[in-house]
């Protein structure tokens, strides 16, 4: 092959690449501007909505082209416009047609507070501030909501950890399994989040500690109730550090707990008033009265009362 027939074959491939490039580059000009423009829209998925509600609320509007649409822009719009919209999906359809997807909130839990109630999705989306619990869902003290939250807004805690563990929580009963007995729980308290509590069928009092291994001590002490605790039976189910054993006092055992400490308390308080009085018939004022050898009288709990029960 000649010098100059090289020549011209590197010449025709070049002006080849050039034409291909000023081609896609055209193709991608008219692609922006007057190709793929949005003339459909269409809205699938259930809600309170109307699609005309959810095509407003994402801004999006005929002639806009497909390939310019922030799509993640607009689902965030719906999001936030629309309180009962838990989530949105845009997708293109070529040539001209945006497809919005949503899904509905599920309201999922009450979250009491001082003089109202917030009402909250399964995905943590505050829908509503309202005087009364909802009937059915999940009640939760001890929240501490972030200030200026509003309906449409993700429930925040000021205590941030707080709002990792009442999400946790709610993942846990939000899958629908019967077995979690959701509908028994009458009260979940956060407000130490070192002490989570819930209190099981309005008669058991179920102390599950720290947030660790907070989905294995639900099912844990869920098994004790059902398997190991009558139907009847009132008391405090504690689960110990290890999260594999578990200590319970029934009613008739927390009573006489708390009756023995009453007692103990008064007996003190007389001793004491029997002190004084004997320093001050002796003249003494402001004398040492010795040292307290009561010891810890503690809050009249202990596990060595009532039927320790063991897995």
């Amino acid at each position: 092959m000649s010098v100059y027939n090289r020549r011209r074959k590197g010449g025709s491939r070049t002006i080849g690449i050039m034409v291909f490039l000023l081609a896609a580059a055209l193709m991608l000009m008219l692609s922006t501007t007057l190709l793929f423009n949005v003339k459909n829209i269409s809205v699938t998925g259930e809600s309170n909505y109307t699609a005309q509600d959810i095509i407003d609320a994402s801004g999006i509007k005929a002639g806009d082209n497909l390939m310019r649409t922030a799509t993640d822009r607009m689902e965030t719009r719906i999001e936030n416009k629309l309180v009962y919209i838990e989530n949105a999906k845009i997708k293109r359809s070529f040539p001209d047609t945006l497809v919005i997807d949503v899904e509905a909130c599920v309201p999922a839990a009450n979250f009491i507070c001082d003089k109202y109630t917030l009402l909250i999705s399964r995905g943590g989306k505050i829908l509503d501030r309202i005087d009364e619990p909802k009937a059915g869902l999940l009640n939760f003290v001890g929240t501490e909501p972030d200030e200026g939250l509003l309906p449409g807004d993700a429930f925040r805690s000021a205590d941030e950890h707080k709002t990792d563990i009442i999400t946790e929580i709610i993942n846990y009963y939000s899958d629908g399994s019967s077995k979690k007995n959701k509908d028994k729980v009458t009260l979940i308290d956060v407000t130490d989040r070192s002490d989570i509590s819930y209190t099981y069928d309005n008669r058991i009092t179920v102390k599950l500690g720290s947030v660790n291994d907070i989905a294995y001590k639900m099912d844990f002490s869920r098994e004790i109730i059902t398997k190991k605790i009558g139907d009847r039976t009132e008391g405090v189910l504690t689960i110990l550090s290890d999260a594999t054993r578990a200590s319970f006092l029934d009613k008739e055992s927390l009573e006489n707990n708390a009756r023995v400490f009453r007692e103990n308390m008064a007996a003190l308080e007389a001793e004491k008033a029997a002190e004084d009085e004997e320093y001050s018939e002796d003249g003494e004022e402001n004398g040492d009265s010795g040292s307290d050898d009561s010891g810890d009288s503690g809050d009249g709990y202990s596990s060595d009362y009532g039927d320790p029960i063991m897995e």
